[in-house]
């Protein structure tokens, strides 16, 4: 059953995505890496997604009984899309960076902060884990599993920036190509998933 301190836990999860959103966005900018920019993108569309499960949990804590049930399952429905979303934005970004690509400004610095952005998200996927385990919701259950994908996602990101300058490859524009299909892939799955429950009652 969902409890009152869960929405706090989206409130949370909105909070760290923003700042991590933020963070990333400057690098982003600042180093002309597009990976690291979709990344930010990611973050920003995660944020939305934590404050529809607030939303979604709080509208839940007021249906009770089947009802709050659907809404979760509608709240996951929406968080899907926003991440679908984000995976076509990565595929169109990457796709053009192949054809047209712009120098990459490394630096250690920057490689150090977007390092430490992954053990951010992995402890905010453990954090999510925990509030699934103790109130079980499909809507934690998403943001927990797409945590812990942002944090290869991120993996991905630091690779293309550091190999960029380094082949002559456009490596930024695959690796964002890459994360774009491995999000869009997985956030249909679960739109597939939580639409067959909407529309029959059974996933």
């Amino acid at each position: 059953m969902i409890k009152k301190p869960a929405i706090w836990a989206g409130i949370i999860g909105c909070t760290v995505n923003f700042i991590l959103f933020l963070t990333k966005l400057y690098i982003g900018i600042a180093s002309n890496s597009l990976a690291i920019y979709c990344d930010s993108i990611n973050n920003l569309g995660d944020t939305f997604a934590c404050i529809i499960a607030a939303l979604g949990i709080s509208l839940s804590l007021k249906l009770g009984g089947h009802s709050s049930e659907r809404a979760q399952s509608l709240s996951d429905f929406v968080i899907s899309l926003f991440i679908a979303a984000c995976g076509l934005y990565f595929i169109y970004n990457g796709a053009d960076r192949i054809f047209y690509p712009l120098p990459i400004s490394y630096s250690v610095r920057y490689a150090i902060i977007i390092v430490a952005t992954i053990f951010v998200k992995i402890l905010l996927g453990v954090f999510f884990y925990f509030v699934n385990k103790k109130t079980p919701s499909p809507i934690f259950k998403a943001l927990l599993l797409d945590s812990f994908l942002d944090c290869f996602i991120t993996l991905f990101a630091i690779m293309g920036l550091f190999l960029v300058n380094r082949i002559n490859l456009a490596v930024d524009g695959i690796f964002a190509v890459i994360c774009g299909l491995a999000i869009t892939v997985s956030a249909i799955k679960n739109i597939i998933s939580e639409s067959k429950f909407l529309i029959t009652d059974t996933r």
